[in-house]
């Protein structure tokens, strides 16, 4: 199948972040696959660390692979993932070739990176918690969102986390 061909217009926020959702239900569906796999291991149980010991820590790098995986093949292979394919739009290092495994390690342990801070800052302010506590928690959030801010004021339209990762996203036709 031939590539499609790269228009050279940066991407924007909507298309990019629609894509993250469509990928962030994929990794989903693979961490569901994957536990599935897992619970024969566990007669059915909970993988956690506290009932299952070393199994539970090799369920959770596991599931760090096998994402890697999907994200990283897809991007040195066509600079695209599944919901990068539907939204039209391409990753490419910044000078035009398709990202490296390195590159593209960097860019998930960032991406993953940003993502756990907000997730753990969401976790914080659902509990009950001093006005400092919620502030604090807040202040796990700002760095994912100043990713995803930056992008509309950007002249090239990349994220943080482009320019971090020396890539580009661009739309594809």
């Amino acid at each position: 199948m031939v590539d499609e061909v790269t228009t050279g217009a940066p991407a924007g926020l909507i298309r990019r972040l629609a894509a993250l959702i469509y990928d962030a239900l994929l990794a989903a569906a693979l961490a569901f696959a994957a536990t599935f796999a897992m619970l024969p291991l566990t007669r059915g149980e909970a993988i956690l660390p506290a009932t299952q010991g070393i199994l539970a820590h090799a369920y959770h790098a596991l599931l760090a692979v096998l994402l890697f995986t999907y994200f990283a093949f897809s991007w040195t292979r066509r600079g695209q993932t599944l919901g990068m394919r539907a939204w039209r739009i391409r990753l490419k290092s910044a000078d035009g070739r398709r990202l490296r495994w390195s590159e593209s390690l960097v860019r998930c342990l960032l991406g993953a990176g940003l993502a756990w801070l907000a997730i753990l800052g969401a976790w914080y302010l659902s509990r009950p918690g001093s006005p400092v506590a919620h502030a604090a928690a807040i202040a796990l959030m700002v760095p994912l969102a100043a990713n995803f801010a930056w992008i509309p004021f950007d002249r090239q339209r990349r994220s943080l986390l482009d320019i971090a990762g020396r890539a580009r996203v661009r739309r594809t036709v």
